[in-house]
């Protein structure tokens, strides 16, 4: 509502300037008022020319940037995320995306398996985040096997955070 209104002010400010300039009657009156050593002339110039300059050139590119940060992580390449997938993908980045590889997230890490080729089930990343994985367990058939190249130690997180990764990596992996 707020940049509703700033862009209205903005507009308004540059519709009295167009207003005012058409008053004169031709580019020469333009030109004329312009270049006025008048005060009340060149303070009414001044001054909407600062306010175009700061409503265009600051407030309007501000409005876009932060009125669209709550949607910018809404969806990754046409995906909409859950609240879960999106604390998930933030916690992927955090602990996950130094060793893995997920283009959708921008992530290449080389260390573990690249999860877009591999695009695990929710099943298997809460697995993998449970258990780790060892690239030669002791005991075979134990359920720590690696899926790629690395050592990955367990419990890295926990609970509701791994949930909320093996939600945001099964849906998006393989979606770059």
């Amino acid at each position: 509502m707020v940049a509703v209104a700033i862009i209205a002010v903005v507009f308004t400010a540059l519709a009295v300037a167009v207003a005012y300039g058409a008053s004169k009657g031709s580019f020469d009156g333009v030109a004329a008022a312009i270049q006025t050593t008048s005060r009340g002339g060149s303070r009414v110039l001044n001054t909407t020319l600062a306010v175009v300059y700061i409503g265009c050139g600051v407030c309007v590119p501000l409005l876009f940037i932060f009125g669209n940060y709550d949607k910018s992580n809404a969806q990754v390449n046409g995906i909409k995320l859950t609240a879960s997938m999106q604390v998930g993908r933030e916690l992927f980045g955090e602990h996950c995306a130094v060793c893995h590889t997920l283009a959708a997230d921008n992530a290449v890490g080389k260390a573990g398996p690249n999860l877009d080729a591999l695009k695990p089930s929710e099943a298997i990343v809460l697995h993998t985040l449970a258990h780790g994985c060892l690239q030669k367990p002791t005991v075979v058939g134990s359920g720590t096997t690696c899926l790629g190249y690395g050592t990955m130690p367990a419990d890295i997180v926990e609970g509701r955070q791994a949930q909320d990764i093996a939600a945001f990596v099964s849906a998006i992996a393989g979606h770059p």
